[in-house]
């Protein structure tokens, strides 16, 4: 984390605020913000926006509207900041800045700017990167590059859509996805970057699959290749989804044959995100409403790039309806670390995702969760004690469909950034 020397005094109203304070409410935000906590740096800049430089203020407006979905909002304050000499700031600074319009042009499905954003990036800083992070946006711009002139994608939603999900060999929610006559069971993941699909599914649905290799991690920390492919015309129910992008991977990388499972296809984030707003109910069905449910208390989901992240107890969880279980990562771990390992035994845990199945160091606890006033027990979770990936380290864990079905019915936002629990069993 990058340091500032400020040595004078700046004078609000009639206050006098030491460059010591202005520094260290920088930081206390900016750390929050690097650690994923969104929903406390949040609260914390709301109390001490004041005693922020004009320069710092837009910083933390940009990062924060990225991680609530104002999207348009962080972009223009990013294009105020690149063209007005008042805002300045570091060149660590102005890294994240274009990392952040990166994953705004993303979430637009503007991958043309997302192109013309990651080259600045790597032209800018290629020099202050570490090489795997240089390889990574190495990485995003092949993606980017292979995708630049496709059209943007499109929802169209007829009315209200009830649509029955089905379980599949793992316990994972599928739903019928066609693409002309064709239809394939795909399975509905808010915790996939994504969509996914096999490359004999790609080619049954005639996906326009577009040449070339990039690489993706998984769950397990693996690294595996994957081509790219736009699906002209796709529909669930009476959903039409226009020029969706998917990953498409090798059918073995989709494969277990410990329990003779295949995966053909994965929904993920940016085809959920466009519905607005879906409810999954406890009987085994997902809505999309006509009209958006109303919420007027703090938002309590927040996005990592295309991860959406949940707060419970105060802590920050990635929350993904793909998971048939609840994980929790080393963070937990460490804030509970004495009466794990007294109560516990340690024990092998096994992590399955594309790339296969790894094996992790760690305990099964059971965990009381609390929302809404109401106690959620879940017996038997999975506790990490090392970091599944970097990214993860500052994460409590990821919130899976055990949790989920503890209620009648839960209602996930993307518009307004809010994930509302019905009435628990």
């Amino acid at each position: 984390m990058f340091l500032l020397a400020i040595t004078f005094i700046v004078l609000l109203g009639n206050t006098k605020i030491s460059a010591q304070v202005l520094d260290r409410n920088f930081h206390q935000i900016y750390q929050l913000i690097d650690q994923k906590n969104f929903f406390e740096a949040q609260s914390f800049y709301q109390t001490n926006k004041s005693t922020l430089s004009l320069s710092h203020q837009k910083f933390i407006e940009i990062c924060l509207d990225n991680a609530f979905g104002r999207l348009n909002d962080s972009n223009n304050k990013i294009e105020r900041l690149m063209q007005e000499k008042v805002y300045k700031l570091p060149d660590s600074l102005q890294m994240t800045v274009l990392l952040i319009k990166e994953d705004n042009s993303v979430k637009l499905y503007d991958y043309k700017e997302a192109k013309k954003t990651t080259e600045s990036l790597l032209s800018k800083y290629a020099n202050s990167l570490t090489e795997d992070k240089l390889n990574e946006y190495r990485n995003n711009l092949k993606i980017w590059t292979a995708i630049e002139h496709q059209p943007k994608q499109k929802v169209v939603i007829k009315g209200e859509s009830k649509l029955k999900l089905t379980k599949d060999k793992a316990g994972l929610n599928n739903l019928p996805v066609s693409a002309g006559k064709d239809t394939i069971d795909f399975i509905f993941d808010t915790g996939a970057n994504f969509s996914t699909i096999s490359k004999s599914a790609a080619k049954h649905l005639k996906m326009n699959i577009i040449p070339g290799a990039v690489e993706v991690s998984s769950i397990t920390g693996n690294e595996v290749y994957a081509q790219l492919a736009v699906c002209p015309e796709l529909a669930i129910g009476d959903i039409t989804i226009h020029h969706a992008v998917f990953l498409v991977l090798e059918d073995d990388e989709l494969s277990f044959p410990q329990i003779e499972y295949q995966i053909h296809g994965i929904l993920g984030f940016p085809v959920i995100e466009a519905l607005k707003e879906i409810r999954l109910t406890r009987d085994g069905y997902l809505i999309v409403p006509e009209r958006e449910t109303a919420f007027k208390e703090l938002s309590n989901m927040a996005m990592d790039g295309l991860t959406p992240l949940i707060l419970i107890d105060g802590r920050h969880f990635t929350f993904d309806t793909g998971a048939s279980n609840t994980v929790l990562y080393s963070p937990y771990f460490i804030e509970h670390r004495k009466i794990i390992e007294s109560k516990h035994q340690e024990t092998s845990i096994s992590l399955g995702g594309a790339g296969g199945v790894k094996q992790f160091s760690g305990f099964h606890i059971d965990v009381n969760f609390n929302v809404d006033g109401k106690s959620i027990l879940l017996k038997d979770l999975a506790v990490l004690k090392n970091n599944v990936e970097a990214e993860k380290k500052t994460i409590y864990g990821n919130i899976g469909q055990d949790f989920i079905k503890q209620f009648d019915e839960i209602i996930i936002n993307f518009h307004h950034m809010f994930i509302k629990f019905g009435s628990s069993i």
